[in-house]
């Protein structure tokens, strides 16, 4: 066996053929015969070669068969958050079929889209950063594909959103018509990976849809993360007052936090949804599992992360993109009820 680390030049030296048929057998099989390429492929074995270098080939190519996830900044969130495992899923469903590759790219430490600078990917996906998030411009100026979902909107980008503003209308106007006028709103702060955008238009959605109430009726409540427990803190204190000095109806800006409201409800012996009604949205599959089933503003998160992707592979065959808007519509179930007399 020759001595040093074999190469594609010590294969085909070794089996009597030329270098080219040698990249042949791993690269484009179909122009060999199946005795040759077994052959090639028996004698790089015995003398350890592993193949072409992947990365090279890539450089070659351009082409590196992956498209890069861009996420906030902890990776977990993808593995922790239902919504973003959905959308992740429908990524995946439609990149593994056309047999491309994902690569989560949590941004950096640093915070200065170098994370996103250097990933060797052939298009990216930003799934709800923040528009003036450094991974964001970052993206921008690779001149990849590019798709955002969710947020952030940029020029010429194609996004792929629903109408957070309207789809929380829904959970107010279905409240108020069910006799409720004292109203809760459970919210995260600045710091919190939730989706950027969620922290505004789904409260603002809610509150200017309710018609002729006192703002002074609307309490909002921060939870420190968007998380279960997060959000049956941020409800203790108030769900421990008096009946006549608590909101008889919660609007959970996503299905996690409301699902720690009706924990917090249950620990305080609140009954839903006699005395308190409570509304998430996202629809996740806990929603309608819970206890009781959880109302909820529904968005078809698995179809959003398909449609992504169908996105990039089209910019990848050269064609030009928009993205469709996403509708939403309430899923009523056992947690909303009519107005505690």
């Amino acid at each position: 066996m020759p001595e040093g680390r074999p190469t594609l030049d010590t294969v085909a030296t070794a089996v009597g053929v030329s270098r080219m048929t040698v990249s042949n057998a791993y690269n484009r099989p179909d122009q060999l015969s199946a005795a040759t390429r077994e052959r090639i492929l028996a004698v790089a074995a015995e003398l350890g070669y592993p193949g072409p270098d992947p990365t090279a080939a890539s450089l070659r190519q351009r082409r590196t068969g992956t498209v890069g996830v861009v996420l906030t900044h902890r990776l977990p969130y993808a593995f922790t958050d239902p919504g973003m495992v959905s959308i992740l899923h429908g990524l995946t469903t439609e990149l593994s079929d056309a047999g491309l590759s994902l690569l989560l790219l949590p941004e950096s430490s640093t915070g200065d889209g170098s994370a996103v600078r250097h990933a060797m990917v052939d298009a990216l996906v930003l799934c709800s950063l923040a528009p003036e998030d450094p991974a964001a411009s970052a993206a921008a100026e690779r001149k990849v594909p590019l798709v955002t979902v969710g947020s952030p909107r940029l020029p010429k980008i194609p996004t792929i959103t629903v109408d957070n503003h309207a789809g929380a209308a829904l959970a107010a106007l279905h409240l108020q018509s069910l006799g409720h006028s004292r109203f809760g709103i459970v919210t995260v702060g600045p710091s919190d990976e939730v989706r950027p955008f969620y922290r505004s238009v789904r409260p603002d959605g809610f509150a200017e849809a309710l018609v002729g109430i006192d703002p002074d009726s609307i309490e909002i409540m921060t939870a420190s993360e968007n998380s279960r427990a997060a959000g049956r803190a941020a409800v203790a204190e108030l769900l421990a007052r008096p009946a006549r000095q608590r909101p008889t109806a919660i609007f959970a800006i996503t299905d996690i936090l409301a699902l720690g409201v009706l924990d917090a409800a249950a620990g305080a012996g609140v009954a839903v949804p006699r005395q308190l009604s409570v509304v998430g949205f996202d629809d996740i599959a806990e929603a309608s599992t819970s206890s009781p089933p959880l109302t909820t503003v529904h968005q078809d998160l698995f179809e959003q992360g398909r449609t992504a992707a169908r996105l990039i592979l089209r910019q990848l065959a050269g064609e030009s993109v928009r993205a469709p808007r996403f509708g939403t519509a309430l899923a009523v179930r056992g947690s909303t009820g009519a107005a505690p007399r």
